[in-house]
């Protein structure tokens, strides 16, 4: 007998791509929620927001954790129950020669196009309503595609950390359980809502939301804003030298720190992809 052809690990990974095109744009309420999610959370976001939002040093952290905080949102929302939705279809392709890498590279690839449309909306709507701080950082001008370029990777990566927990966990109920204590870990791990020291500032290394939090800094400059306190002083009674030094490290408007912090989100989303193929191969064990 011949041997049975095999469909190469590429070409399986384009047709399941196809295929996730196919399911997503046949779902019209997953598409209404790509869609309304960034639109929403981007106007709301605008709207709740002062006009003097950047004008001191207080006021710009809370607006970049906010949007931090969404993009990590939505990010995770986008794909938290992608797997473990089809987790029987999933282990029965495997039984026949499904590729898991191709699986996963299939899903990121479709993933990171929808993350690379709600986060240009997104960050449309924040830049041109709230009217972020210009930035100079790698090259004059252009301040809207740095800005953007983070929102993707914060986005991005929070998606890969969907993908990473619908690889591990079997339902969707354990999967939507599981996402608010992600996100909680992730908003008290940013360091703007409580100052990390010793090993929790160590742990905040590990978190999306710390290093989408030091991009926004550095990019707005962030350290060179007045505490609040200089900003809201009417009689001119307090000046920047006469309160503690508030600036962080993370947050130095250098090019190259900029570059660092983006290769991070960018290697959070190499890791996350790498380890959900390496869990998902687990699948064949599954009692169902």
């Amino acid at each position: 007998m011949g041997k049975k052809n095999e469909v190469g690990g590429f070409r399986q990974m384009n047709i399941m791509m196809a295929r996730n095109f196919n399911l997503m744009f046949n779902n019209k309420i997953k598409m209404g929620m790509i869609v309304i999610f960034p639109v929403a959370i981007g106007f709301l976001l605008s709207y709740v927001m002062k006009k003097n939002t950047f004008e001191c040093f207080e006021n710009t952290s809370s607006a970049f954790f906010s949007i931090t905080s969404a993009a990590v949102y939505i990010g995770m929302f986008n794909s938290l129950t992608e797997i473990c939705k089809e987790r029987s279809v999933v282990k029965r392709e495997y039984m026949t020669n499904m590729k898991i890498p191709s699986y996963i590279m299939s899903i990121m690839l479709v993933q990171g196009i929808v993350c690379l449309f709600q986060s240009a909306i997104m960050t449309a709507i924040c830049y041109k309503c709230l009217k972020f701080p210009a930035s100079d950082l790698l090259f004059k001008g252009h301040s809207f595609v740095k800005y953007y370029i983070t929102m993707f990777l914060i986005m991005y990566a929070a998606d890969a950390m969907g993908v990473l927990i619908s690889s591990i966990v079997k339902t969707n109920e354990l999967a939507n359980l599981i996402a608010p204590i992600i996100i909680i870990v992730q908003l008290v791990l940013s360091g703007v809502l409580f100052e990390l020291k010793g090993a929790a500032e160590k742990v905040s290394y590990l978190t999306i939301s710390h290093w989408g939090m030091s991009a926004f800094g550095r990019l707005s400059g962030i350290n060179d804003k007045v505490p609040r306190a200089v900003f809201e002083d009417t009689k001119g009674m307090l000046t920047a030298d006469m309160l503690p030094d508030i600036s962080k490290k993370c947050y130095e408007a250098t090019a190259s720190g900029l570059v660092s912090v983006w290769l991070i989100l960018l290697g959070f989303v190499v890791v996350f992809a790498i380890l959900s193929m390496l869990f998902l191969r687990r699948i064949e064990k599954d009692a169902r």
